[in-house]
């Protein structure tokens, strides 16, 4: 008699939580698999964010993040929650003042991220420079070398030769598409300050 009370309430458990997760699941819906039907400019006190809104399910979804950091509102992800804090007004008004003068490109962008960015331009420019310095001197040892013999392994260093010199080439371009933006930054830091 044990073993049917057991198994009957184990089938009645089992039914309610089958029940129950499924009434659940109804209640999410995920974007996984979802087509995106559009795309909204979303602005900010006048200002176009540099990431659009997607409607998905004739909905429109934001980027959370660019619109906060545009606000300059506190956003923090813990676990699946997400805690915007916009307590600190003065802050959140000096932000969108500061939102207001950036044009361009870096439109929307906090100086915070501004700053971030610069600091990453340096390093690719100072790296970048280091690595050209290298390959000229490279290739200065390898033309020497060239020019010198006349053994089986000059035509290597012909090929070694005109593969580096693209690749200082190409230095040369990356040093000044980062030198370029670099500035664009400078001037949308100082349009903040």
């Amino acid at each position: 008699m044990k073993k049917w009370s057991y198994l009957l309430s184990g089938v009645l458990i089992g039914a309610v939580v089958a029940t129950a997760g499924s009434a659940f699941a109804d209640q999410i819906k995920s974007l996984v698999g979802e087509k995106v039907a559009g795309e909204y400019v979303v602005k900010v006190n006048g200002n176009s964010l540099s990431e659009n809104a997607i409607v998905v399910d004739g909905k429109a979804h934001v980027p959370l993040r660019a619109v906060t950091d545009s606000l300059g509102v506190n956003l923090k992800v813990d676990g699946k929650t997400i805690q915007i804090d916009s307590s600190n007004n003065s802050s959140s008004q000096q932000a969108n003042a500061e939102v207001k003068t950036v044009s361009g490109k870096y439109q929307g962008w906090p100086i915070s991220k501004l700053e971030e960015r610069k600091a990453e331009l340096e390093k690719f420019v100072t790296d970048t420079e280091s690595d050209k310095g290298n390959m000229v001197k490279s290739l200065e040892i390898s033309s020497k070398k060239t020019e010198s013999s006349s053994d089986k392994f000059a035509e290597i260093r012909e090929k070694n030769v005109e593969e580096t010199k693209k690749n200082i080439q190409e230095a040369e371009t990356n040093i000044a598409k980062y030198k370029t933006e670099l500035e664009q930054i400078n001037k949308a830091i100082a349009s903040l300050k």
